[in-house]
């Protein structure tokens, strides 16, 4: 995790999270969310679905593993394993992604305390998300909507 344009540190109301210590420019790619690709029965809420069983899924020792949620972020997920500036980020803000991009399981959901105007309270599943939200997002998810016949090549990772 060795990075020093970012560093992991306490982050208001939500335990720990990336912090950038200089500046970035939108499409970016700012680090390596994780490496380690495991089925669904492996999988944890800081895992980020690839496909139907395939899951892209954070350490400790991965940046990806501090990354918080936000409705209104500042970073996205990029294939295979990237995390890159949706727009342009200052030195000292903290990293975030909308947890929505990362998920498309029907009955997931979580309770939001981003804080930001446009909050949506409760974080769905990115094919139970607002229309709006699909909108939105529909080119920066981690997995292919409703489509998980694809085949997710290991040496990509």
């Amino acid at each position: 995790m060795t990075n020093t344009n970012f560093i992991i540190r306490e982050a208001p109301g939500c335990g720990k999270g990336v912090f950038s210590t200089k500046s970035h420019r939108k499409e970016e790619i700012l680090f390596v969310f994780a490496e380690k690709v495991v089925p669904w029965t492996k999988a944890n809420h800081r895992s980020v679905q690839l496909g139907k069983n395939r899951w892209l899924t954070p350490g400790k020792q991965d940046m990806g593993y501090y990354v918080n949620h936000s409705c209104d972020p500042n970073a996205r997920f990029k294939k295979p394993h990237f995390i890159a500036a949706l727009r342009s980020i200052k030195a000292g803000e903290e990293i975030t992604l909308d947890y929505s991009t990362l998920v498309d399981i029907p009955k997931w959901d979580m309770e939001c305390a981003c804080g930001e105007k446009n909050c949506r309270k409760i974080i769905k599943s990115y094919s139970k998300s607002p229309k709006e939200t699909q909108k939105k997002y529909e080119n920066m998810l981690s997995f292919i909507a409703n489509n998980f016949n694809f085949r997710y090549s290991e040496k990509q990772i």
